[in-house]
């Protein structure tokens, strides 16, 4: 399969990689900074056309794949133009940073041959698979999840875009945080309301977003999970998931887990291509989406999956204190 690239940045790396072992070939590359793109021929020794223009590119190319590797608010009408043209499409998170942008991607979904895959890699995780498979069929009833992260006024003056409304579309609940509450979705299911609360204590002056925000959500059976999400911290510490059922209480530290009381590991062993913190998830979820384009199967990060954790951030955004329903 023909793969381009758009946008180069600090996650383009753990794309090429996991394009390259998922067995496909690099055919373009395109970011607006060309000297990005000589610089990244020459690190990943590749051969293949460069673009400033990704409109140009699709045009120009005979490509059977994209990622979206650009910054957030690109991302919706690069995926729609991508399955406009039925080219399959796999896009970094957030898929989408309003309700307009989201009704816009499914207009393209519904009338395009071509698959949209989401990159919520830590679904993948080999801990947090695992985690499934425990409380596969069970009710969760509480659940909770923190994480706690430095990114001080370096990392938002890193890149014009970060930290803004119109082209981040949020702080740290879309970017940072949005995998942890990817997974907590993922195992107790879409809540029904949720009641939040953001703030930015330490990055006034840097940022127009929140630097940290709660968010309480009802769940369909009665039950709850919370989750804590800051940028304020002096160091940033590995994610927490809890987890409690009937008769199964679990914690994910990191890779490490705790079932009632007892301690696992459970490492993916898998060569990192990033920042640590990402994790290797990446690597299967690209592996796994080419070989569903192979099989002709749908790939399971599909619209419909990617869409729920952005309805439950913008909910979050809405809501001030006030309950908002979902």
């Amino acid at each position: 399969m023909k793969v381009a690239i758009i946008g180069l940045g600090a996650i383009s790396p753990l794309h090429i990689n996991a394009v390259k072992l998922a067995g496909c070939e690099i055919a373009a590359l395109c970011d607006i900074d060309t000297a990005r793109c000589e610089s990244t021929l020459k690190r990943e020794n590749l051969h293949c056309a460069v673009y400033d223009d990704y409109r140009r590119m699709l045009e120009n190319e005979r490509l059977d794949a994209v990622h979206i590797c650009t910054p957030h608010y690109l991302h919706a009408e690069m995926v729609c133009a991508c399955l406009d043209r039925d080219i399959h499409v796999l896009c970094e998170k957030p898929l989408a940073i309003g309700k307009a942008q989201l009704l816009q991607i499914e207009k393209s979904v519904v009338r395009s041959k071509a698959q949209l895959g989401v990159c919520q890699q830590n679904r993948f995780n080999a801990s947090v698979r695992y985690l499934k498979e425990l409380f596969a069929g069970k009710e969760i009833t509480a659940a909770s999840g923190n994480l706690c992260w430095k990114r001080d006024a370096s990392y938002y003056n890193s890149a014009a875009w970060r930290g803004t409304l119109l082209q981040e579309g949020g702080g740290v609940m879309i970017n940072q945080a949005l995998h942890t509450l990817d997974l907590l979705q993922w195992f107790c299911g879409m809540p029904v309301s949720v009641i939040s609360h953001g703030c930015n204590d330490t990055l006034k002056g840097v940022i127009e977003t929140e630097e940290s925000q709660l968010g309480i959500f009802k769940l369909q059976n009665g039950g709850r999970f919370v989750m804590t999400a800051t940028n304020a911290c002096a160091y940033s510490f590995p994610v927490t998931l809890m987890f409690k059922c009937e008769d199964t209480e679990a914690a994910l530290i990191g890779d490490n887990i705790v079932v009632n009381g007892k301690f696992i590991t459970k490492s993916d062993g898998l060569p990192l291509y990033g920042k640590e913190v990402w994790g290797a998830g990446h690597v299967k979820l690209i592996g796994e989406f080419y070989e569903c384009l192979r099989k002709n199967r749908r790939f399971p990060l599909d619209y419909g999956e990617g869409k729920k954790v952005i309805e439950l951030i913008l909910a979050m955004y809405a809501s001030q204190g006030k309950e908002i329903f979902i």
